[in-house]
């Protein structure tokens, strides 16, 4: 068993599930392969927050079965959460399932198969020791950090307090730690992670969100910090506070609304209304008027009447968010809105999604074209994706920014970027400096 290759499904979590996952293999002497057809190992780290993906990963798995290397197969992630033992028992090419909250014990999972099992280690007893020094990022200027798992929300529609359990926050040392770990490796930029971030309390002090927040911002070589996602009622003043008050915070902020109609948001067992969720807009913009948003919204849940549909729209519209993620609603195992009458029918659910992105795209590419003109910090990630010639990189907000090459700039540095056009996704822009930080970043 010398190569490994892992296929990724889903949010931050699962990608940073994969980083979790390969420092692990590589611990042990393995080298990470091309493709699923060169490696003897391979992982699909799987979501199941969505209907579509899972029967990707289905399909996945028959292909899998073809590949004349007939490599070790491990369905870990949500996925094997949800379905555990049913994997190995639908597909042979199914060796081992590993739930996410057993990351930790992959090499345990791989030892039995290649001692004749095929096992399944899902649930939520306590892992191997979590030891981030161990973790293979993927980037050298943006490093994640999940600082909570687990969900004790139980949205009706929503399978996440089942397939990653409930809240368990790491101490606010631990966090720390590993933010000044990864920026004396130089990373400039900590993302941190939590299904619903803002319900974090230290386990040792009672140190809320915003507190943590406010100390990975203060660690010396971190010039930006991140976090995905809150909960509108988890959303206090303290937290306004800290992202007006701290610039090292980024001036981006994913914030789900998922439906605009009260009626909807108590079917879903959201908590809070939409009275209340544009008051919490108002006050983040009153105190840091700057902020861009973005959203998460579900089309043609159990019982959405027109009338509701049309509120979500005035909600898009009157926020007028700089990105839109929209679904269809898709009925969940174990959840209560699969159970629910009035299903939506999917050709109205298509039919909703587009004209919600009709209006969402046309809102984004005017937010973008706002910033022509003007001369914005940008964090180089690497080069584009599109071309060789162009760097990649992001701006105070999340947004996405290319910008011709020259021999002054490296990955890592921060430059500013005059923005001369906009698309719905992305700017393009010059450099119009030397960047503002001449060191250059040592690989991870």
């Amino acid at each position: 068993m010398n190569t490994f290759f892992i296929e990724t499904w889903g949010c931050q979590m699962n990608i940073h599930d994969s980083e979790r996952l390969e420092g692990q293999l590589r611990a042990h002497g393995m080298q990470a392969a091309k493709s699923a057809a060169g490696a003897d190992l391979v992982l699909l780290n799987t979501c199941s927050v969505r209907e579509k993906p899972v029967h990707k990963i289905l399909s996945r798995i028959g292909e899998l079965a073809l590949l004349p290397n007939k490599p070790m197969v491990g369905i870990c992630g949500c996925v094997a959460q949800q379905e555990g033992e049913a994997l190995l028992k639908r597909s042979r090419t199914v060796r081992f399932v590993l739930g996410p909250g057993q990351i930790g014990r992959v090499r345990e999972a791989v030892r039995a198969v290649e001692q004749g099992k095929r096992v399944q280690i899902t649930g939520f007893d306590a892992e191997e020791d979590y030891n981030f020094k161990t973790i293979f990022r993927k980037s050298s200027t943006r490093g994640m950090i999940t600082v909570i798992e687990g969900c004790n929300e139980y949205c009706t529609f929503c399978v996440v307090p089942y397939t990653r359990g409930r809240e368990l926050s790491r101490p606010i040392n631990d966090v720390l730690s590993e933010a000044r770990t990864l920026a004396g490796l130089g990373v400039r930029e900590i993302e941190l992670l939590g299904q619903t971030i803002n319900a974090y309390i230290c386990p040792e002090s009672d140190a809320s969100f915003a507190t943590l927040l406010g100390r990975v911002a203060e660690v010396p070589g971190i010039q930006r910090v991140r976090f995905v996602t809150s909960h509108p009622r988890h959303f206090g003043d303290d937290l306004v506070q800290a992202i007006a008050n701290t610039p090292k915070i980024s001036r981006y902020l994913h914030l789900p609304f998922q439906s605009g109609s009260n009626e909807i948001l108590k079917r879903m067992n959201r908590k809070y209304t939409r009275e209340e969720y544009l008051a919490l807009i108002q006050r983040i913009r009153d105190a840091a008027p700057e902020i861009h948003l973005s959203t998460d919204v579900i089309v043609g849940f159990p019982g959405e009447s027109e009338n509701d549909f049309r509120q979500t729209l005035d909600i898009i519209e009157s926020i007028r968010f700089g990105q839109v993620f929209a679904f269809a609603f898709s009925p969940r195992p174990n959840t209560p809105a699969r159970m629910y009458a009035e299903q939506v029918s999917e050709d109205e659910k298509k039919s909703r999604l587009h004209r919600l992105f009709d209006i969402s795209n046309a809102i984004s590419l005017e937010l973008n074209r706002e910033l022509v003109g003007s001369t914005i910090p940008v964090l180089i990630d690497g080069e584009s994706r599109r071309t060789s010639e162009d760097w990649q990189g992001r701006g105070e907000d999340n947004r996405v920014v290319n910008f011709p090459k020259s021999s002054r700039e490296r990955l890592g540095d921060i430059v500013d970027v005059l923005i001369t056009r906009a698309g719905h996704h992305s700017l393009y822009g010059e450099s119009v400096d030397s960047p503002s930080s001449p060191q250059h970043l040592p690989a991870l």
